[in-house]
């Protein structure tokens, strides 16, 4: 089956928190904080991939989600990043945003490969924010929230041949025969 026109919902991932938590070991008895900070969320990219000639694979899924970043760990662990979405397109796909309408990216030419969204950025663990007069923080920076945003994906053709003529001048009769 043939779809040239497709409407899409996307989000990047969220960044992760920040963690909070001081060093503890035997013999450093006031170790001051060691949190870690978050991942970052995962981007959204569309890429053009020459062995598609439709958008059929985007008419019955409507929802596109990037990973989120990890919340940092205790260590200075910083959080895993959120895994990247990669949406492959024919050549010649034009996205556009749904309620204002304006042009995003036209993916044909030199622009096989476009981030449409990035994820959220990593929060700062506490470690960051220890200064001389505040050395034991109890607090940490929140992820960045993830980024939402519906697409219309319209697939422009180029005719190889064009028929015209006249009303009943007989187009029809002359594809059937041929």
């Amino acid at each position: 089956m043939f779809a040239d026109r497709a409407r899409i919902h996307i989000r990047s991932g969220k960044g992760g928190d920040g963690h909070v938590s001081f060093r503890r070991e035997k013999y450093v008895p006031a170790g001051g904080p060691d949190g870690g900070d978050g991942g970052k969320g995962g981007d959204i990219i569309f890429e053009v991939d020459k062995s598609m000639n439709t958008l059929f694979t985007y008419k019955h899924k409507y929802m596109f989600k990037a990973g989120n970043g990890e919340e940092g760990g205790n260590k200075r662990c910083h959080g895993a990043n959120g895994a990247d979405l990669v949406l492959k397109v024919p050549e010649g796909t034009i996205l556009r945003e749904e309620h204002s309408g304006e042009i995003i990216a036209d993916m044909s030419g030199e622009n096989m490969r476009k981030t449409i969204l990035r994820g959220g950025r990593g929060g700062r663990g506490n470690m960051n924010f220890a200064t001389p007069t505040n050395q034991a923080p109890q607090y940490a920076e929140p992820g960045k929230a993830a980024l939402d945003l519906d697409i219309i994906m319209e697939l422009k053709l180029v005719a190889d041949v064009g028929l015209v003529g006249f009303p009943n001048a007989g187009k029809s009769t002359f594809l059937s025969r041929v």
